[in-house]
């Protein structure tokens, strides 16, 4: 006679396992910008800190660049006098337009006016470009953000020089999280957009999930790996640059008899489990249909009565 306790028996009940295969990856923000100088310049206020939030539009700081103050009246004054020189010509061309219909003035003559009068307009149009140009060169001395988010660096200073392409501030926004990850390139058919993924962040057993939104068409030739992209179902626990391991969930899922993977002996080679039958304790080969090592379960075929 044999006796066993409750924890030496386990129940086999029917249940699927999805394949699952591994990834690994960071949290990102979708939206996040680098604000740099247009122009040299030196900065007279800072109005935003690190961990500041701030709006789209919202100004950040304030550049001083006399010479592009001075270009800019300039630019204004040559396309005032270009305006009025236009106006001008075109009195006289109505002026000779009366008279050569009168018979007073030759037609070459009201040609001439014609060509000055269209010559002035082109010149018009050449001094608003220039004003605009000046215009956009004035306004790069005002820095705002482009996108709603949080300040997480600030590398300028009251009195600091700055010069064109140097960093000034970054933002991110971290309302609008995604998943960047990487999956070995022999597992790039398993991948498709729309698919769920389940995900943990490191340290944390907790199970998320996401849905697949972008992917690479390239492998990356360094490492073979596919890059790709997930949205998260709910980004309140999540951290920018947390780093995630998950799996992807396959659609071709198998039945059969779940039962705990420390059930099965000589796994490797004809695996069996013991099974009582009609209280009387049996041998039984099974199949092994697939086995989940994280979970400690495995998913065998129907166990034939014998």
């Amino acid at each position: 006679a044999l006796e066993f306790a409750a924890a030496d028996i386990a129940t086999a009940q029917m249940g699927t396992l999805a394949q699952q295969t591994p990834f690994t990856g960071s949290i990102r923000a979708i939206e996040q910008t680098t604000i740099q100088a247009q122009t040299n310049a030196t900065a007279l206020a800072v109005y935003a800190n690190v961990g500041d939030q701030v709006k789209s539009g919202q100004r950040l700081a304030a550049l001083n660049n006399q010479d592009n103050t001075a270009r800019l009246a300039q630019s204004k004054a040559n396309l005032a006098s270009a305006k009025a020189q236009a106006d001008l010509n075109k009195t006289i061309l109505i002026r000779k337009q009366r008279l050569y219909e009168q018979g007073f003035i030759a037609k070459l003559e009201l040609e001439q006016s014609q060509l000055e009068y269209r010559a002035q307009q082109e010149n018009v149009k050449a001094q608003q470009a220039n004003v605009d140009i000046a215009t956009k060169a004035a306004q790069d001395a005002n820095i705002s953000s482009p996108i709603a988010g949080y300040i997480t660096q600030r590398q300028v200073e009251v009195g600091q020089t700055v010069s064109p392409g140097q960093t000034l501030f970054e933002i991110i926004n971290p309302k609008k999280l995604e998943i960047k990850a990487l999956l070995a390139a022999s597992d790039a058919q398993q991948l498709s957009i729309g698919q769920t993924i389940n995900f943990r962040i490191q340290g944390n057993n907790e199970n998320l999930s996401a849905t697949v939104s972008r992917i690479s068409p390239v492998a990356d030739a360094s490492n073979r790996h596919i890059e790709f992209f997930a949205r998260p179902h709910n980004t309140a626990n999540l951290s920018i640059g947390a780093f995630i391991e998950g799996e992807l969930l396959q659609q071709n899922t198998q039945q059969g008899l779940l039962i705990p993977l420390r059930t099965i002996q000589n796994l490797e080679q004809n695996p069996f489990v013991w099974v009582i039958r009609e209280h009387k304790l049996k041998k039984v080969a099974i199949q092994v249909l697939r086995i989940n090592h994280k979970k400690q379960r495995t998913l065998i075929a129907d166990i034939i009565q014998t």
